[in-house]
């Protein structure tokens, strides 16, 4: 860039005469606060990559910043709280200004007059040099990319999607929310949601089988969404996508009616994907570890064209590996992601996504356990076997093909408004053959009933989910306003086999019985459409002080038919709810600019089919939650901390009529209370202590404490009983690393814990059930930057090879141990 040009640019801002704050720059004007990770050194260096992520036009002379020093910035911060940050002690200021507001000339401390305030005498400001690549005024922005984690190096982000649409600080958002971060899932090594869930503060992770599970949060399942599009019943019973196309994952948890419409109490998880970015980079990651465990990646994004308003993504991977139970079919695994983002204007973006995954995994679901009970009756006990005793035929298989299709248009309004429409078609087809024990096992000749199975299903998923957001300008007091709409539908197919029962199969030789080769005779269809309106107002009537207040209509209903053998039949209406309103309400008081405290209701539903004495319909079932809580952004906002008290009152649960047999009466009731304490972030960043500047400045840090009560209050059969067996009462998580300095820099040491209380199985007649002891878990990892390019990383799981079950199931299968002491090393490169 000529000297010329940037004469020009200084003269423009010559010409304002305005300093920093009557000028500023789009992101400042709209709020809109970005993640950093810049580490000390160089303020030119420092400057640079800030300006390359805010996508500013940075002016100054060379040796005003030649040996200066910065200290760097690490947190969520606007543009001016992160340029006040950098230059603080520096001596050096800045000026927003240019046409498009994107310019900034960092110049030497000035007095009115317009000379240095160090010069000591009338001198000249310097001329000015470009110092950082222009970006060109047609991008558009996008509010979605200040929540965006990949690149922060940091487990915490103060930004997040999944309670309110638009980003929104942790400490704004009135419900309990967690996230982890693509620091996190790279420095764990973790691939797959079920590993993720595992150690996300407050969910319990529980297996289904080798490639998904019904992950769980106060007592309940959670639901899912993908971008922000809500998937009615799409989490447990289905694989997802592989984590290597994904940027983080956000966890709301409690209900989530307002924005999803009918589903669960627990919460929802909000999956969001990488993005294309407007930098060439090129990353590489090959790994190797226990039981012929293989992965290779290769994810490439940058500009298409040289303005950047063209954008792509290409991800592949590839991974086959064993397994600690044998024998049994190898897990192959083959994705391709690509993804293409374009700048229509400078106010409209459009995004293009497709997903391809392929899998071959063993059909496995945990092992039996005998069939009779130490007390003579029916209640099956644990066998004392090996945790690598497979009980499965090694044939059985289940094959998954999922294919993802996403389009996302956002366009904003000025500053202050924003409208986004994001589709998401996802398509899967699941075959799997099997043999299960369809019985516990006879301790006197170790036998078993198994069921042959053979299964195909296709599964349709069209999710759309739009809104419109921004401040009402005839509204006196603060505000924000988001009304939207989504609309979900769901439609599966299946057709069978007869199952077909073998008796006395000797449990240690599963072989001993073959496939189920019948035709397929039985089938069926199955939809279910909801659709809705939802909207949400924030309130400042007075400074500390906000409210929240929302509300939402759902439709709902489903049906289903038989498709084979012959001629599909009518359809069959099931579960159906017309306008069904769910309220939200919410008080946010500020104490400090750093701590919030909340108080909120919020609710979810469930439709129901079961029928009262006079032939109506139950109404449905409704989890409705009360929370409060404390909330804080500590220590410049590297550090996030909360606590949570959830009372959830889950009514109108189906409850057996026994004046009326067959007849049903919506009196049941269940409640879950608990305390949720969570802190994510840099603890010791900016703590100072005598002699020591910082006792632990590299260490980035999240965990959790979760207690959790739950009680069926009124049940025609369980009074008395927990909602479930599958959630612990206490449940602690940690995971910590720390990045070294000095003359062991470029080396990261990390290490966390996974502790519960344990698990029950199903009562049964006797009152007698199966416990799955507490057990603490523990994993580390330790990389090294062998250069600029080249990482090594060595993951351990499960150090102390505790001996542990994932989930407590019945006498036949789902009594699923965790995996044994297991290791993965990892090369990754980047350019």
């Amino acid at each position: 860039m000529s000297s010329t040009v940037a004469a020009m640019a200084f003269s423009a801002f010559a010409m304002g005469g305005t300093p920093a704050e009557a000028s500023l720059s789009p992101q400042e004007r709209s709020g809109v606060v970005m993640v950093y990770d810049i580490p000390a050194g160089s303020v030119a260096t420092a400057l640079n990559a800030f300006a390359v992520k805010n996508g500013l036009h940075l002016l100054y002379e060379a040796h005003v910043t030649r040996t200066l020093r910065t200290s760097g910035l690490s947190g969520a911060f606007s543009v001016r709280e992160g340029l006040d940050r950098l230059l603080d002690g520096t001596g050096l200021s800045y000026r927003f200004g240019g046409p498009d507001a994107k310019a900034v000339s960092i110049i030497l401390a000035q007095n009115d007059t317009g000379v240095r305030s160090d010069a000591g005498g009338a001198e000249a400001l310097p001329p000015i040099d470009i110092g950082a690549e222009k970006r060109d005024e047609k991008k558009a922005y996008s509010a979605d990319r200040g929540a965006i984690t990949e690149g922060t190096g940091t487990y915490t982000t103060p930004l997040v999607t999944v309670a309110g649409k638009v980003p929104l600080p942790r400490k704004e958002v009135p419900q309990s929310v967690s996230v982890m971060t693509r620091a996190q899932i790279n420095d764990m090594q973790l691939t797959t949601i079920q590993d993720a869930m595992f150690w996300i503060p407050g969910v319990s992770a529980i297996a289904n089988d080798v490639t998904q599970g019904q992950p769980g949060s106060r007592g309940y399942a959670l639901d899912v969404a993908y971008d922000g599009v809500p998937t009615y019943s799409g989490f447990g019973g289905y694989q997802q996508l592989d984590l290597a196309v994904y940027d983080r994952i956000e966890v709301l948890k409690g209900p989530a009616g307002l924005l999803t419409g009918s589903g669960n109490p627990g919460g929802i998880v909000n999956i969001v994907r990488k993005r294309p970015q407007d930098e060439f980079k090129l990353r590489t990651e090959f790994s190797a570890g226990s039981w012929d465990n293989y992965r290779g990646v290769i994810d490439v994004t940058g500009p298409i064209n040289e303005e950047r308003t063209f954008r792509y993504r290409a991800l592949v991977l590839h991974q086959d590996k064993h397994f600690f139970f044998t024998p049994s079919q190898p897990e192959n695994k083959w994705l391709g992601y690509g993804s293409l983002e374009y700048d229509i204007t400078p106010n409209t973006l459009v995004n293009v996504t497709y997903t391809r995954q392929r899998t071959s995994d063993p059909d496995y679901s945990g092992q039996p356990v005998a069939a009779i009970s130490y007390f003579g009756g029916t209640s099956p006990y644990f066998l004392n076997v090996p945790r690598s005793w497979n009980p499965y035929p090694d044939w059985t298989q289940s094959k998954w093909d999922t294919e993802d299709k996403n389009v996302r248009l956002e366009h904003r309004f000025g500053d202050d408004w924003v409208a986004k429409v994001n589709f998401n078609r996802r398509d899967i087809d699941n075959e799997f053959y099997d043999a299960y024990p369809s019985s516990g096992v006879s301790p006197s000749d170790w036998t078993a009933r198994y069921a042959r199975r053979h299964f195909l299903y296709y599964y349709h998923r069209t999710g759309i989910d739009s809104y419109l957001s921004g401040t009402l300008p005839f509204v006196p007091i603060k505000n924000t306003l988001t009304i939207g709409y989504n609309y979900d539908r769901f439609t599966y197919e299946y057709k069978r086999a007869p199952a077909v029962n073998v008796n006395n199969i000797p449990v240690f030789w599963p072989n001993a019985i073959g496939p189920n080769l019948n035709p397929f005779t039985v089938g069926g269809q199955n939809q279910t459409l909801q659709h809705g309106a939802y909207s949400q107002l924030r309130l400042t009537p007075v400074d500390p002080l906000t409210f929240v207040f929302g509300g939402r209509l759902t439709n709902f209903f489903a049906k289903s038919r038989s498709v084979l053998p012959s001629v599909p039949t009518d359809w069959s209406y099931g579960e159906k709810s017309n306008h069904r309103f769910s309220p939200y309400l919410a008080g946010i008081f500020r104490l400090t600019d750093e701590i919030n405290i909340y108080g909120s209701y919020s609710d979810i539903f469930i439709p129901q089919t079961d029928q009262k004495a006079d032939g109506t319909t139950l109404d449905p079932e409704v989890g409705g939650q009360f929370e409060a809580g404390v909330k804080g952004e500590l220590l410049n906002k590297k550090l996030n901390a909360s606590v949570a008290w959830f009372d959830i009152n889950d009514r109108n649960r189906s409850y057996a009529d026994s004046a009326n047999p067959g007849y049903y009466l919506q009196a049941g009731k269940a409640e879950s209370r608990g305390v949720e304490v969570e802190f994510s972030g840099k603890p010791f960043a900016d703590i100072d202590l005598p002699i020591i500047q910082s006792p632990l400045p590299g260490l980035d840090v999240i965990g959790g404490y979760t207690y959790l009560r739950t009680n069926l209050s009124v049940d025609d059969s369980n009074q008395g009983r927990p909602i479930s067996s599958w959630y612990p009462t206490h449940m602690f998580k940690i995971w910590g690393k720390y990045e070294f300095d000095g003359f062991l820099q470029g080396l990261t040491f990390g290490a966390g814990v996974v502790a519960q209380s344990g698990l029950s199985g199903s009562v049964n007649t006797l009152n007698e059930a199966r416990h799955g002891p507490a057990y603490a878990v523990i994993d580390a990892m330790a990389s090294y930057k062998i250069n600029e390019n080249l990482t090594l990383q060595a993951n351990i799981n499960n150090i102390t090879d505790q001996k542990y079950y994932t989930r407590v199931g019945g006498s036949n299968t789902y009594n699923t141990p965790g995996d044994p002491r297991n290791f993965m090393v990892t090369l990754r490169g980047e350019l």
